[in-house]
């Protein structure tokens, strides 16, 4: 029965871990709903890592980063330069056989060294006229310049959208993206992409010539990495494209879109490609590794002639400034600082070669489901299995977790974060490994009560043989017990002992002070319970009880491993062996003096010599309390110890009260 009984407890426990393990599942689901920042910040951090650990297949070779970088700047002074330079540059990479030429930058203001600028400036400040000059002023306009320009070459300018109204701008010279929509309203909610209050643009002249533009903006996370872009934003009921894929259509020359809300998010159908966005626009960028570079050239090379004819044939050319603390730059996933210029290159990369990055809608749906699955199973096999059970299956659980996740990124480019899952199995193990332990720990106290409570049955049962014995001796063995306990917890508080009789060795005095008679088991009968006095050779002989005592205690001691030092056999020895030891050194069976004495000794001769005196015995009346307290006074610094009889004095009152409800009588 009491077997069986241990088996539905441990059943018991077992339920209840698994509820707690769905308990803690349940509520770090709310995270998955409600995501707090930190888990948005360790999802972000999963990508990073994921993207580091992708292959890194060669890039496309049509995009072609053109730089104003230091050496151009060296060459052609400072930026930013005069439009007409800029002119020449455009002119030459167009004429290298580029399909599209993208500008990274913006021209809101004129070009203030043109000479029609120049003119009427100084026409301002010193009141000189210039009507003379006309023609002049014409041909060194360098604005109308730039716009020849563009309008001769494949050339798409960019802009940038504002989220706020305090900008007043004509959005009819910006070109809005052709397109048809197909919603699979049954599959999905309606998809929503940004929508932007105003743009800063180029001036109309440029952005007439150039005949296509995009937005340039991009937005990082909150931990300051540029992961996605907007490839599409709705600005006046319209929707216009970034500039990579504003860029891509004038290189191609198909500018037929189609944008398509499925169960999977939104998609942009261009020619055979089929582009997939987060449902607000958004476009997961794939960078390449520093090892897989995209074509460069220096804008000052491509003006002073010292690139190829043809270099930029069947290329997309997008032009930027790289130059030492000019031009925006943005930190990767790959850890890595990159200009602008990159970022537009890299769109341009994963749109050619189809190498696409997505978050379906359904993916914090799945994440759902996986870490309800994770804790489901950790939850399972924690209560279940044993410590090493639950570190090899939480540690399994776990690589399989980020083996999916990552075989899905890898081969789909599906993008699903494990943190959830894994924290979840990281959680369900702490937790209810804690519980467990608690358990454990609840289980090893029960037994560890049983164990003393079966030490003090065996120990009193041991000290009834001596009762057994000797039929005089009644509830001796407990009033004592309690006597000794009182003497140590007053004599505690005395400062030479506070540290001595501390609670737990009090608590090993109270325990071992019934086996302090244990040595008479081996006294004769005939010398143990005779009527009379005993004689001096039958005394030599009951004198021995206390070395028989001890002699058990050593060999119970070796008994149980001798080289272990367990402190209740050496408090028992002490008890046993110098109880009969008395101050003044007449004792027995050593003739131990004073200090010599130990203290266990020491508290049961006092204890052990009023017991004796108010207890009725064959031969001799039970004396009164006070009696005792007299003849105890009267050996103090001769049989007992002067301290011992202090407390004595200090505890008489509950002396008494342990003989009143431990009395022989009735």
């Amino acid at each position: 029965m009491g077997l069986r009984n241990r088996n539905l407890r441990f059943g018991a426990d077992n339920i209840r871990l698994f509820l707690y393990g769905c308990l803690v599942t349940i509520i770090l689901s709310f995270f998955a709903i409600f995501p707090p920042s930190f888990v948005q910040y360790a999802n972000n951090k999963s990508y990073d890592i994921m993207m580091r650990a992708l292959p890194a297949p060669p890039p496309s070779q049509i995009p072609v980063l053109v730089g104003i970088d230091d050496q151009s700047l060296s060459e052609y002074g400072q930026w930013p330069w005069p439009r007409y330079l800029l002119a020449r540059l455009v002119n030459k990479i167009g004429a290298s056989g580029a399909d599209g030429i993208a500008l990274d930058m913006m021209f809101p203001e004129p070009d203030r060294t043109s000479l029609s600028v120049v003119c009427g400036e100084i026409s301002r400040e010193w009141g000189i006229s210039f009507s003379d000059t006309q023609t002049a002023k014409q041909h060194f306009e360098n604005d109308q310049v730039f716009a020849d320009a563009l309008q001769a070459t494949p050339s798409v300018l960019g802009y940038q959208f504002k989220f706020d109204k305090k900008i007043s701008t004509n959005d009819e010279i910006l070109h809005p993206l052709k397109y048809t929509i197909r919603e699979q309203i049954h599959k999905i909610r309606k998809c929503r992409l940004v929508v932007a209050d105003s743009v800063v643009h180029s001036l109309p002249l440029l952005m007439n010539a150039a005949g296509a533009s995009g937005f340039v903006n991009a937005l990082t996370d909150s931990d300051g990495v540029l992961r996605r872009v907007p490839l599409l934003t709705r600005y006046h009921d319209r929707i216009y494209p970034s500039l990579s894929l504003a860029s891509l259509i004038k290189a191609q020359g198909n500018d037929q879109v189609r944008i398509e809300t499925g169960e999977d998010g939104l998609y942009v159908e261009w020619k055979d490609k089929r582009i997939p966005l987060d449902c607000s626009g958004f476009f997961l960028v794939r960078y390449r590794d520093k090892t897989e570079k995209f074509s460069y050239m220096s804008a000052g090379d491509i003006l002073s002639g010292r690139t190829p004819a043809g270099a930029m044939s069947g290329k997309v050319a997008i032009i930027g400034v790289t130059a030492s603390g000019m031009g925006d730059r943005h930190l990767s996933p790959l850890d890595t600082m990159i200009h602008g210029v990159e970022v537009h290159a890299s769109i341009l990369d994963n749109i050619l070669t189809g190498d696409f990055i997505r978050r379906p809608t359904w993916a914090p749906g799945a994440e759902l489901i996986l870490m309800a699955g994770a804790g489901l199973f950790s939850s399972a096999a924690l209560a279940t299995g044993g410590a090493l059970w639950c570190l090899f299956s939480t540690i399994i659980a776990g690589l399989a977790t980020g083996t999916i996740f990552y075989w899905m990124f890898l081969t789909q480019g599906i993008f699903l974060s494990p943190i959830l899952p894994m924290f979840t199995l990281l959680i369900n193990f702490a937790v209810l490994n804690t519980v467990k332990y608690r358990f454990e720990e609840r289980k090893v106290r029960q037994r560890s009560l049983e164990l003393i409570m079966s030490q003090d049955v065996a120990i009193l049962s041991m000290s009834s043989l001596v009762e057994a014995r000797d039929t005089e001796t009644g509830h001796h063995i407990l009033r004592t017990q309690r006597y000794v306990q009182a003497l140590a917890r007053r004599m505690r508080r005395l400062a030479k002992y506070r540290k001595v009789l501390n609670g737990p060795v009090i608590e090993l005095l109270y325990k071992s002070s019934p086996l302090h008679d244990i040595g008479k088991v081996g006294i004769p009968d005939s010398i143990l319970n005779k009527a009379g006095s005993l004689t001096a050779d039958e005394f030599e002989v009951m004198k021995t009880h206390t070395l028989i005592g001890g002699q058990t205690i050593q060999k119970s001691r070796e008994l149980v491993g001798g080289k272990i030092e367990i402190p209740y056999f050496k408090y028992a020895y002490e008890v046993i062996i110098s109880h009969h030891e008395k101050w003044d050194g007449s004792g027995y069976p050593y003739g131990l003096k004073g200090e010599a004495i130990p203290l266990p000794g020491r508290l049961m001769a006092l204890a052990d010599v009023y017991d004796a005196l108010i207890s009725k015995r064959v031969y001799k009346p039970a004396y009164s309390h006070e009696s005792a307290r007299l003849t105890i006074l009267e050996g103090k610094g001769r049989h007992f110890d002067p301290d011992v009889v202090d407390a004595f004095v200090e505890e008489e009152e509950t002396f008494k009260q342990i003989a009143r409800e431990l009395s022989d009588i009735g």
